[in-house]
């Protein structure tokens, strides 16, 4: 549904505008009839709406002051009014369109369609932009920094064979390196949470993609090392692996 806002101080044009909408425009949700500047501004503050409906000349000012006193116009908007004076100004808010009262439906119809137009453009332009945003998130991901007491690495987490706990210490290991952090592997674990990797003993943090075997108190991975596994932990992991 459209969430839309009417904001007419005229009784017969909004009673009029609201008639033409619900008889003709079952998508759009009428969700405000505003008759005052004031009000309007402070229900636009608080509020998220799809399209205004917005008469010029009202009760405390015109259109124009309630658009200078939002901080940002997030909403299109459809002028209805009487006057042909206000046309400039309404191009130059970017207005989907002008209706001279009394509002013809045929007008009204085209302009909700142009309204509709722009709405799902807007929309795909926005889930793009959100896609963009979490692929870049998930590259963020794909990497992790690793501070040792002397300097800093990062390491491609698709590459960690496996991280084991020394104490308040974290040693990575990879097909060629070896990597000591100062940070100890629950911390790791808690950043690998959504990856691949599960705990398998309390000192132990494995890449299950690199697991060649699973014996009855031991995992043997890819690189021929042997990681020792809590009877705790063996029913958490056997469900961890059914899962991927």
């Amino acid at each position: 549904m459209i969430k839309t806002v009417i904001i007419e101080d005229e009784y017969n044009a909004l009673n009029t505008l609201c008639k033409l909408l619900q008889y003709t425009q079952k998508e759009v949700d009428i969700v405000a009839k505003i008759s005052t500047v004031n009000d309007a501004i402070l229900f636009l503050k608080n509020n998220s709406v799809d399209l205004v409906f917005l008469d010029i000349e009202l009760i405390g000012g015109n259109a124009f002051s309630i658009l200078d006193a939002l901080d940002k116009v997030s909403f299109k908007i459809i002028f209805t009014t009487a006057y042909t004076d206000f046309a400039i100004k309404a191009i130059r808010v970017e207005a989907i369109d002008y209706l001279l009262k009394p509002i013809d439906s045929d007008e009204l119809t085209k302009a909700v369609d142009r309204f509709k137009t722009s709405f799902r453009k807007d929309k795909a332009y926005d889930s793009l932009l959100t896609k963009a945003v979490n692929n870049d998130m998930r590259e963020t991901k794909k990497t992790l920094l690793i501070k040792t007491t002397q300097e800093q690495h990062v390491l491609v987490i698709d590459d960690i064979i496996r991280c084991q706990s020394d104490g308040s210490y974290t040693t990575f290991y990879t097909a060629d390196k070896k990597i000591m952090s100062a940070r100890n592997l629950k911390y790791y674990e808690s950043m690998l949470n959504d990856t691949a990797f599960i705990r398998v003993h309390q000192s132990h943090l494995i890449n299950s993609n690199y697991i060649d075997t699973m014996a009855l108190n031991t995992i043997v991975l890819k690189d021929g090392e042997k990681v020792p596994v809590s009877s705790r932990k063996k029913s958490a992991i056997k469900q961890f692996l059914s899962e991927l």
